[in-house]
């Protein structure tokens, strides 16, 4: 038996960064104008050769709502060629070095997120004056700098950035806080309450009031188990933090 409905299938685009063709995926559902996207910045665990190419569960609920949903890979990781995460960061975790190490990798790969902004203006399919920036772990993140970087974007929407750096990395912590205190579009920030640390989330938005900033912050309860698999709540929590998510963009996008 044959199901009617919309399909939830991607393009594979690709678009420069310098010298680099950078691989992503793109959603795009139907309409007879440009459509609003939410362009969502993968963790650190997305390696070449991975079968995890466009995040369709994550795509289903946006295009849903009628945006579009482009899922794009930084160099060195996924479909897109360059130096992998692990070749440039050798320190171990909570050293120093390691922070120090991140910070510059970070620096870099926010690049190629600017990148997946400027490339999306070019398509007429897409309203470049409605683009989110999103992302989870090392792409949420990623979600702060962009906002901070390029005023482009309309809002934005980060799960747990930070999370797994902010006890043992304060050179990462303090890139947060700074790029928070230059934003200038609403930002949402969103974990569950046993993700490896919620003072991200905590901090971040106190820092935001302080500073009279738009922005909303939601702890939600214990999802699944702690630490690994709560961190996953952008990824698969969706019927959980969609409501909310839903209200956010219909306010600010």
């Amino acid at each position: 038996m044959r199901i009617d409905g919309p399909a939830i299938s991607p393009t594979e685009v690709s678009f420069p960064n310098g010298g680099t063709d950078l691989a992503g995926f793109l959603f795009v559902p139907e309409s007879d104008n440009p459509v609003p996207c939410l362009v969502d910045n993968h963790g650190s665990q997305l390696p070449p050769g991975t079968a995890d190419l466009s995040h369709p569960q994550t795509a289903a609920f946006f295009m849903s709502q009628g945006y579009a949903y482009l899922f794009p890979h930084r160099a060195g990781y996924g479909n897109s060629s360059g130096v992998k995460l692990a070749q440039e960061v050798t320190a171990p975790r909570g050293t120093p070095d390691h922070d120090e190490q991140m910070v510059k990798r970070l620096t870099q790969e926010n690049r190629d997120v600017i990148a997946s902004l400027d490339y999306l203006t070019t398509r007429p399919d897409i309203d470049a004056e409605r683009i989110v920036v999103m992302g989870s772990s090392l792409g949420g993140i990623h979600t702060l700098l962009a906002l901070a970087q390029d005023k482009r974007w309309r809002c934005g929407l980060d799960f747990s950035g930070g999370a797994s750096q902010w006890k043992a990395h304060p050179k990462i912590k303090q890139m947060l806080l700074d790029a928070a205190a230059a934003l200038t579009a609403p930002v949402m920030l969103i974990q569950p309450e046993n993700d490896f640390n919620t003072a991200p989330t905590e901090e971040i938005s106190a820092l935001l009031t302080e500073l009279g900033k738009p922005h909303e912050a939601a702890i939600f309860p214990k999802w699944g188990t702690p630490g690994a698999e709560a961190h996953r709540f952008c990824a698969a929590g969706q019927q959980i933090w969609g409501p909310m998510v839903a209200a956010f963009l219909e306010k600010y996008l």
